[in-house]
């Protein structure tokens, strides 16, 4: 017998001799019971199969009943008449699968590990994602999260990434013409786009398949709410998807929305299960003034970060024509309502880029108080200094004017 471990909760057992393979998979604990899929598969001559597989059904790993009742069912498809003693093999796929699940990740001595290589953050003009986590990009709709999210996939394919795109939402052929007009007819990025209709808990087997026949390294999921298998407000429906994302183990970009609440742009769908179960999560947000129809500037405010410390916001700015999308970095500081969101530091080195300016003139200017613009200057000495004026007033300005 040859024993494989394909993925998290996911066993295959092979006899070449007899040309079958057992696939043990989407196990998990009910009512003290393993239970799971089981998937048998032969090439033998005269098996009543469907290509190849004599059966595939949910399948109780813990009843013994059962056991009895499939290596029945299977006898009766493989026409072997007795050659192949179904039971004992059964019976021995059945006691090491609930022996494998029973035992778990074996405990590893931390000490003993490589530290993890620099490469394993990735950073696309300033949005910062990772080979080995998930990171949640969260707004309202119509903030352009799906049109970015295709845009992180072919800069990160560009770099030598295989990427898929797991679709709850569009099409591959409306996804085809985003990144055609985001990268131009002759230079698209091989981005792989899977279309699904069932909750991520059940389409995790489909994508771990394609993820080892395409060698695929990163993923994108577009959307969460239509990827849960119940009210994503849920925490146990939150703790099943992040489970199916462990399973494929791979670094991953979530799309999500937000509720109606006044800070909903804290956390996606304003819930805690979500903030908590993702490494790094971004508040997505467009500016509704001061742009054309054909523009559109977007920020990406990072609102939690595990591995590391708080990114900067970024900002990007998407330029439409009639054939293409033009992505470019933005500096959200210019713009008062994007401003908005960012440190006072920020928005006030963008005030001052126009001159020296008096705190009271600054705290106007920035919805802030004196105290807290004052503070901040007596922070960050090496940015700001202060001036006195031909009148005789104390203005703030820029340490390094020169390099503004």
């Amino acid at each position: 017998m040859i024993e494989r471990q394909i993925a998290e909760n996911y066993f295959r057992f092979s006899w070449p001799e007899f040309e079958l393979q057992f696939d043990c998979a989407r196990l998990r604990v009910d009512r003290h019971e393993l239970v799971g899929e089981l998937s048998v598969s032969t090439g033998l001559l005269g098996a009543n199969t469907v290509d190849g597989v004599l059966c595939a059904n949910n399948f109780n790993f813990s009843s013994v009943r059962g056991r009895q009742e499939q290596a029945k069912r299977l006898r009766a498809r493989a026409r072997t008449n007795g050659k192949i003693d179904f039971d004992a093999l059964l019976e021995e796929v059945c006691q090491r699968v609930i022996l494998k699940h029973r035992a778990g990740q074996p405990a590893t001595l931390l000490r003993t590990l490589s530290r993890p290589p620099q490469d394993r953050v990735l950073d696309v003009h300033g949005f910062r994602l990772f080979r080995d986590h998930p990171v949640i990009a969260f707004g309202d709709g119509g903030v352009s999260k799906s049109y970015l999210a295709l845009y992180f996939a072919g800069e990160l394919t560009r770099r030598g990434l295989s990427v898929l795109f797991c679709d709850w939402e569009l099409s591959a052929g409306d996804h085809r013409d985003r990144l055609e007009r985001l990268f131009g007819a002759d230079d698209m990025p091989d981005v792989r786009h899977v279309r699904c209709d069932r909750p991520l808990t059940y389409e995790v087997d489909r994508l771990a398949r394609l993820c080892q026949q395409h060698n695929v390294e990163y993923l994108v999921f577009d959307s969460i709410a239509f990827a849960c298998d119940g009210p994503p407000e849920a925490a146990d429906v939150a703790g099943r998807y992040f489970q199916a994302v462990r399973q494929l183990g791979r670094g991953s970009l979530h799309l999500a929305h937000i509720n109606r609440s006044d800070r909903a742009d804290e956390k996606p769908f304003g819930s805690t299960f979500w903030h908590n179960g993702a490494r790094a999560t971004w508040y997505v947000k467009r500016a509704e003034e001061s742009l054309f129809d054909d523009r559109l500037l977007v920020g990406l405010y990072n609102k939690k970060s595990n591995l590391g410390r708080r990114m900067p916001a970024v900002g990007y700015l998407l330029e439409f024509t009639s054939d293409r999308t033009i992505v470019r970095p933005a500096e959200l500081a210019a713009d008062p309502e994007m401003a908005a969101g960012l440190p006072l530091r920020v928005r006030l080195r963008q005030a001052l880029k126009e001159g020296p300016q008096t705190l009271a003139s600054l705290a106007e200017r920035l919805n802030a108080n004196v105290d807290s613009i004052d503070k901040a200057v007596r922070r960050q000495r090496a940015e700001f200094t202060r001036i006195t004026g031909p009148d005789g007033v104390h203005r703030v300005d820029l340490l390094k004017r020169e390099s503004v």
